[in-house]
């Protein structure tokens, strides 16, 4: 078996809670920390037995939370010396880090890139320190400048910087600063993402409580549209709906998930795509630990991944990139039962302007990944 298999590694701690934040993440706690690393090591192990992975190469490793930069540079490195035991890797292996600003220092990063991790994913958010306020951000613009240098200094050739924009209050020339400074500073890969309000954050609570309104449509547009061409005229190519690069920068782990290729999950609240079988890990980090100290799987939930799911789920997770998906490619591996009506939605879609038909390919236009979501409510919904 030589399919390449992607592995993301769950780190649930950060120093405090963002007020966007819908991630499975608490404040930090240290004694509760030092179980959690053992039951996720305690999994690696297991996993790298399991005859699900015998015989696969790890093409990508993802450490994400939270935020995995809390911990030590040892402890991380720990983790990953037993992914390289537990795994048989792949050459040129891509293995990413996210951190935030306050959280690294230059002897803590030089360790991590001299064990290993060559893919720096730094969540800045914003360089005005108004909207890191409103956003709830633990650091300064100032403190996310520093960081970014001291990650070159360490050795960090490709890293990603990550923003969110179309805030409540906020000026377009403020959005414009960060992207100039952004550009400024070079990194091979952006993220920029919409906010979107989610249940059981700040905003979640203060957006039902009406005390704020986000910008319409229009204003979100011309957000969207002022990111794009800045970028591109920088030399980023747009290559999915939130995510520019430099060529040859795009992120592997992360094209894994939109090109239906399998990838397990480890640690509270992680996902996995295996064996045409969806499962996630449970999310309440104590009773994960529990349930792995148990020698248990912890897994809260499991499906099978049936065609129509399997062909609508590629469907929706291709079309969030820029060049589309081969449609043919797809109904060849997971035959529809009622390819008809698919292929009436995409006429309509074409129609409004939403998706452009080039056969065998089909794509969004910019409109239609501004409007993704609705677009893969609708696929879901095929049944």
């Amino acid at each position: 078996m030589n399919r390449p298999l992607s592995l993301y590694l769950h780190f649930p701690y950060c120093w405090s809670k963002c007020h966007y934040c819908a991630f499975n993440s608490i404040r930090y706690d240290k004694p509760q920390s030092l179980r959690l690393l053992s039951a996720l090591k305690t999994e690696i192990a297991r996993y790298g037995r399991s005859p699900l992975v015998q015989g696969r190469r790890l093409s990508t490793i993802f450490m994400g939370g939270g935020t995995p930069s809390i911990f030590t540079a040892d402890q991380i490195l720990d983790v990953l010396d037993l992914c390289r035991a537990s795994f048989a890797w792949a050459d040129g292996i891509e293995i990413t880090m996210e951190a935030n600003p306050g959280t690294v220092d230059l002897k803590k990063l030089t360790a991590l890139r001299r064990g290993g991790i060559n893919r720096l994913s730094m969540g800045v958010q914003s360089f005005q320190d108004d909207d890191l306020e409103r956003l709830g951000r633990a650091h300064s613009a100032q403190v996310a400048r520093e960081a970014f240098r001291t990650a070159r200094e360490a050795g960090f050739k490709n890293m990603n910087l990550d923003f969110i924009y179309a805030l409540p209050e906020q000026r377009l020339e403020g959005w414009e600063k960060t992207l100039d400074e952004a550009i400024c500073l070079g990194p091979e890969h952006l993220s920029a993402y919409a906010l979107t309000i989610e249940e059981g954050t700040r905003f979640g609570e203060d957006y039902e409580n009406g005390l704020f309104v986000l910008p319409d449509e229009d204003w979100q547009i011309r957000f969207d549209d002022l990111t794009q061409a800045k970028l591109s005229r920088a030399g980023y190519m747009r290559y999915e709906v939130s995510n520019y690069a430099r060529p040859g920068y795009a992120c592997r782990h992360n094209l894994g998930y939109w090109s239906q290729r399998e990838y397990l999950g480890l640690g509270p609240g992680a996902h996995s795509y295996l064996a045409d079988r969806r499962f996630s890990k449970m999310e309440d980090i104590e009773a994960y630990i529990r349930e792995v100290e148990a020698r248990g799987e912890a897994i809260e939930e499991s499906e099978p991944i049936g065609s129509d799911l399997a062909a609508r789920e590629a469907l929706i997770f291709g079309l969030r990139k820029t060049d589309g998906v081969c449609l043919d490619g797809i109904l060849k591996r997971y035959p529809l039962s009622d390819p008809d009506r698919l292929q009436k939605m995409f006429e309509q879609w074409r129609w409004d302007e939403l998706m452009i038909l080039e056969p065998p390919r089909i794509r969004l236009s910019p409109r239609g990944l501004r409007l993704w979501d609705r677009i893969a409510e609708e696929i879901i919904a095929l049944s």
